[in-house]
């Protein structure tokens, strides 16, 4: 997912007026791609920040105004990085996401909807630099259009027909890439055959896919021989839903489907991956405890004082809880048989 973000961008080495800068945080891991896709059509130099580090990291920190979740301070430091390569920054009042059902809420977290009012005031922004559309990904695209028209024409003074013909493409490119990331979640699941477990990771996506937020988690597996997967491979278009009527967020709806997804297949073992100071998961990790009933899974709670071996700990230990789990099931058709 990283790395056809980075194919995007265009790295700059100084300023330049018809430069964009996208922050490779937040709701970017996610829809990055409409966005990058969208401002090249127009054409615009987009230039997206670098991968979290430590630096980076620490730059957010220190720049707070108030205490955050760690992702929202991660996405101060790329904000501030972008600050001194691009002319306009695009942070944008990101309000819902398209759902499965028309009449799930869909909405985002509401520090992630608010992060340019967040990062504007800590970092000092001038507004004229900024490029905020407010925005409902859930509307039909007429409206989608308009929104973001009104939003960037005061400051970029793109025409409504350009605009329109840009978002269609950007659009067009982020239902491709949704395709591909679930080809690969199909063409992986069809190759195991129940045998061994899989680890379904779950979590917003600024965490399953920026390695310093998640401490490389996926790479720490892949060493210890665990077969695992992120939720945004998997379709989960085929998951009811309907005992949780009034899930209010977008990806709250998609932490759910996937851990009833888990539940319902025996080789499957869920990780959820969260941070502390999430409100939003606070809520959501009841529910998922709910819905996995007796069944083991682990729950990881990340920040920037998170260290990798107490990760791991907690990785090895569950480990061993879904070898003896996996094998027992193995093991009953065997005792039926006898």
């Amino acid at each position: 997912k990283a790395e056809q973000l980075s194919d995007l961008a265009e790295p700059l080495r100084k300023p330049d007026k018809y430069t964009i800068g996208i922050p490779l945080a937040l709701p970017f891991w996610e829809w990055g791609v409409l966005w990058a896709n969208f401002f090249a059509e127009l054409g615009f130099r987009v230039f997206l920040s670098p991968k979290t580090n430590n630096r980076l990291a620490r730059i957010g920190i220190e720049s707070m105004t108030a205490e955050t979740c760690f992702p929202v301070k991660v996405f101060h430091g790329h904000v501030k990085f972008l600050s001194r390569y691009a002319h306009y920054l695009f942070l944008p009042n990101m309000i819902n996401m398209p759902t499965l059902l028309e009449k799930e809420a869909g909405f985002f977290c509401p520090l992630v909807q608010s992060s340019q009012y967040l990062v504007k005031a800590a970092l000092g922004l001038d507004e004229r630099r900024i490029v905020n559309p407010t925005v409902y990904l859930k509307d039909e695209f007429p409206a989608l259009v308009r929104q973001v028209h009104d939003g960037i024409f005061p400051t970029l003074g793109v025409k409504r027909k350009k605009v329109e013909a840009a978002l269609e493409i950007g659009l067009a490119k982020q239902q491709e890439f949704v395709s591909k990331l679930r080809a690969i979640g199909k063409e992986f699941l069809a190759s195991e055959n129940g045998e061994d477990p899989i680890w379904i990771i779950s979590g917003r996506p600024y965490n399953l896919y920026d390695e310093r937020l998640n401490l490389r988690l996926g790479r720490h597996l892949s060493k210890l021989g665990i077969k695992a997967i992120p939720l945004d491979f998997l379709d989960l278009s085929g998951v009811d839903l309907s005992d949780f009527p009034n899930m209010y967020w977008g990806l709250g709806a998609k932490i759910l489907r996937t851990a009833k997804l888990v539940k319902a297949t025996s080789h499957f073992f869920g990780v959820h991956l969260t941070n502390f100071s999430c409100g939003a998961d606070s809520f959501i990790e009841h529910f998922y405890n709910h819905v996995m009933g007796g069944k083991p899974y682990l729950l990881l709670e990340l920040d920037e004082h998170s260290a990798v071996a107490g990760m791991m700990t907690r990785v090895e230990a569950f480990n061993n809880v879904v070898q003896n789990v996996h094998q027992k099931h193995l093991q009953k058709p065997m005792l039926k048989a006898i």
